[in-house]
């Protein structure tokens, strides 16, 4: 019988235990395990490696990942945590939630209160917006010019017509996108843009709400819509949890990442926070990149050593930390996503 794992949705603020329903992943039963004032929303789940599944039931799975997190921010606001984590135990999920409780309740403290609303724009009608390019002076030019040289030379003509379509619907697109923003972000506390899927997608942005704002913001938006009916339509895809601001991933650290960050920033096997603090200030002093203007390579160096020291002012919260490697064997993360969003990772 394959061993239960603990599958974790996201981080709420309540000092309660409580119990969602038969919502989650393989219809497991969500429900909470607390820390103080911060609880961790989850299921009973056998241990899976997500990234090997069928992309069906990866599908399936993601659907029901995002629909109980949708019945827990009913009653909450919920920091996600990425898609297809699970830990070991809740005893295990408890010291990390522990370790890392201020990283958890300073993000929480950030996002109440707060939705996200995904706007979508896409051209009403892609051909005329192409048949626009092209009959535009520089390429009609071009397509005459083609057309009387030798048959040889047409396809290289075709390849470049089609770049410079390509380069004029993306200006097009920027152009639209900027003016659209201009509007929108006034309402938004801030605002991420995506990926768009194809040329026909002008723009697919994320924008943090305050829920109080939420019916101006979409107000906005419909207005957006009636002014460009006949050229652009709009969608909003959301309330959402802030999947774009906030995904949390919970990553355990190797002794190598950590050793090294030690011996940058020239600590020994133990340490303080002041005393962390104090020798990446000694570093910044000695090595900014200002003093190193033309020396190639000192920006990176210097990201480096604030890399170092980020790294271990997460892991060192005691007054004294051990920087030895049984010490930090079981050393868990919790930090935000550099690319967060539901897809992420």
């Amino acid at each position: 019988m394959m061993e239960d794992g603990i599958y974790i949705y996201g981080f709420i603020v309540t000092n309660k235990e409580k119990s969602f329903g038969k919502i989650g992943i393989e219809k497991g039963d969500v429900y909470t395990v607390v820390y103080q004032n911060v609880a961790a929303v989850i299921s009973n789940l056998p241990f899976i490696q997500f990234e090997s599944l069928p992309k069906e039931t990866l599908l399936r799975h993601l659907a029901v990942y995002q629909s109980a997190i949708e019945e827990v921010m009913k009653d909450h606001h919920i920091v996600p945590i990425k898609y297809g984590t699970i830990a070991k135990s809740k005893e295990y999920l408890r010291r990390i939630m522990k370790k890392n409780y201020g990283q958890i309740k300073t993000i929480l403290d950030a996002i109440e209160n707060k939705i996200e609303l995904d706007v979508v724009a896409l051209w009403s009608n892609f051909d005329s917006i192409l048949k626009e390019i092209g009959e535009g002076e520089k390429i009609k030019r071009f397509v005459e010019e083609a057309q009387s040289k030798p048959s040889d030379q047409i396809q290289k003509d075709r390849i470049t017509i089609g770049k410079m379509v390509k380069s004029s619907l993306d200006k097009k697109r920027e152009e639209r996108v900027s003016r659209l923003l201009d509007v929108l972000k006034k309402e938004a506390e801030s605002y991420r843009s995506h990926a768009v899927m194809d040329d026909s997608m002008i723009m697919n942005i994320a924008f943090l709400i305050d829920k109080d704002r939420q019916e101006t913001f979409e107000s906005k938006v419909d207005q957006l819509d009636k002014e460009h009916e006949r050229k652009i339509n709009f969608r909003i895809i959301g309330p959402l949890s802030p999947y774009s601001f906030s995904t949390l991933e919970i990553k355990k650290m190797e002794f190598s990442e950590v050793d090294e960050a030690r011996r940058m920033l020239g600590l020994g096997y133990k340490a303080t926070g002041v005393g962390i603090r104090k020798a990446y200030r000694e570093l910044s002093k000695n090595f900014h990149p200002d003093k190193y203007s033309g020396e190639p390579g000192a920006q990176k160096r210097f990201e480096k050593m604030t890399k170092a020291y980020q790294m271990l002012s997460d892991y060192c919260h005691e007054d004294r930390c051990s920087f030895k490697e049984a010490d930090v064997r079981e050393w868990v993360v919790i930090r935000p996503l550099e690319q967060p969003g539901i897809f992420a990772g």
